[in-house]
């Protein structure tokens, strides 16, 4: 397993490339917090184990004219190639969705506009140890598994208690009362 930079490393980072994203805005251009997470990494792109987590943040950016948010989106699309990011999606015309990734340190970002006027920036880290060392028990769940033990003995097959029933013996029955008691 290898080492991973720390959470507060990849935290820093999210901010660095937030702030240098939004450096491709005018002056008037404001962040404020929209979303910051810590989830673990579940299903890891890179087929990694348990025990790691991914820092993201999410800005609303204020002080933008929503007529121009497709120069603002040109502009932060030609800061990430400037910085090493592909452009993974790009849903415009039809959505304002743009969506990247650092091609040298896997970080991703994207910027997305709504017809509510919001504007949002956001980066994520890739998935990183706590401590950028792998944890004791994820080492421990890479070594090979010990045998188990045996699954228990089945209970044995019981026999019914009597016969089934025949359907032809059924309808054949007579169900009046006959003397039969019960």
């Amino acid at each position: 397993m290898k080492p991973t930079i720390t959470e507060h490393e990849a935290k820093d980072k999210v901010e660095r490339y937030i702030e240098g994203a939004l450096s491709a805005l005018p002056g008037s251009a404001k962040r404020k917090p929209f979303t910051q997470h810590r989830s673990e990494c579940a299903d890891p792109t890179d087929d990694g184990p348990q025990g790691r987590f991914e820092i993201s943040a999410t800005y609303e950016v204020t002080g933008l004219e929503p007529a121009r948010f497709a120069e603002y989106f040109d502009a932060i699309v030609q800061w990430w190639s400037a910085h090493d990011f592909a452009v993974l999606t790009d849903s415009r015309p039809k959505d304002q969705y743009v969506f990247v990734r650092n091609k040298a340190d896997a970080f991703d970002m994207s910027v997305q506009a709504n017809d509510l006027g919001k504007f949002y920036v956001g980066a994520t880290s890739p998935c990183v140890w706590p401590n950028g060392t792998p944890e004791p028990q994820a080492a421990e769940a890479t070594e090979p598994e010990q045998p188990v033990a045996a699954p228990p003995e089945p209970e044995p097959v019981r026999k019914p208690r009597r016969a089934p029933v025949d359907d032809e013996d059924f309808a054949q029955t007579n169900w009046t009362d006959g003397g039969a008691s019960f």
